[in-house]
């Protein structure tokens, strides 16, 4: 079909061919099957190239609609494919890995296991993009979403820590207060990098009425070498999520921060129009791990899988 069209709009077997880029043999062949399969001569050939025969010319429109609906055929096959497939796109926001973990265990007991291909995002306006664009299915991270375009549910809230010197006279302590380092420089990263973080912190200042003294640090964000490195040497602290008191970098020490301001909402986030098999099982699994007790509006594709 395809052949006889380009041949008719081109008057010409040698143009035809070369807008289809194959050889001009092999589309002439082409012809002579269709012809031969229909019973229908569709060209009269001369020195000038071809014509249209009066047959042709009826079975040219009817040879475009045809085209046009396998092509809206495959399309439909492979947009259905892809909604049936077990493959799961998620984007992982910095220290998150314990949580994914959990979820990545529970999706493997399922009878129809996922395949999650798994993405380190380390800012918001990377993985907002990346989910509006298809790129990522999905994204466990930290706020800012994009309300407009992706729905969105806070799982669990994460504790603020305290990164300090390990020779620090706090650095012993199970869990601390803003008050206990008031009178500590307070070491800043890049907002853009973690808006939600870098928000709470200051919250958490303002909300112990406390003007912190602060200082820009060296470095992409609050977790770089040149800042720890402030830190280890006594310059200052960091206010910041994803180091757990557990495993603590060498020279600092990390104390969770007990304040009731001082904790960042963890979300899982998708695009509003994807309903796809594999998306709603991955969020089975979410709930599972992390179930939503708390009775706030779900979004339509989270409220059927979720029991009241």
């Amino acid at each position: 079909m395809r052949a006889f069209i380009a041949v008719a709009e081109e008057s010409s077997v040698t143009k035809a061919a070369d807008r289809l880029h194959i050889s001009q043999p092999p589309l002439s062949r082409h012809i002579r099957q269709l012809e031969e399969e229909l019973g229908v001569t569709l060209f009269v050939r001369h020195r000038h190239g071809v014509t249209l025969t009066d047959a042709g010319r009826r079975l040219l429109e009817k040879a475009r609609v045809l085209t046009s609906a396998a092509a809206d055929f495959y399309e439909t096959a492979n947009e259905t494919a892809r909604q049936h497939s077990s493959r799961i796109r998620l984007g992982i926001h910095w220290g998150l890995w314990e949580a994914v973990n959990q979820i990545r265990v529970v999706a493997a007991q399922r009878p129809r296991e996922l395949t999650i291909e798994a993405t380190d995002v380390f800012c918001s306006d990377q993985y907002n993009e990346q989910l509006r664009d298809g790129t990522l299915d999905v994204v466990i991270g930290r706020p800012p979403f994009d309300s407009t375009a992706l729905d969105t549910v806070s799982i669990f809230q994460e504790r603020l820590v305290a990164v300090l010197s390990d020779s620090h006279p706090l650095a012993r302590r199970k869990s601390i207060r803003i008050e206990d380092i008031a009178d500590e420089t307070l070491l800043l990263w890049d907002r853009h990098l973690m808006p939600a973080v870098y928000d709470k912190a200051l919250d958490a200042y303002r909300a112990a009425g406390i003007t912190p003294k602060t200082t820009p640090t060296p470095g992409a964000g609050p977790h770089n070498h040149a800042g720890l490195m402030l830190v280890a040497s006594g310059k200052g602290v960091y206010l910041c999520i994803g180091i757990t008191s557990a495993r603590p970098a060498g020279g600092v020490a990390v104390i969770p921060i007990s304040d009731r301001e001082a904790a960042v909402d963890v979300c899982i986030a998708w695009r509003k129009d994807d309903a796809s098999p594999a998306t709603l099982q991955f969020l089975e699994c979410v709930w599972q791990v992390f179930p939503q007790e708390r009775p706030v509006p779900l979004p339509a594709s989270v409220a059927k899988l979720v029991n009241w």
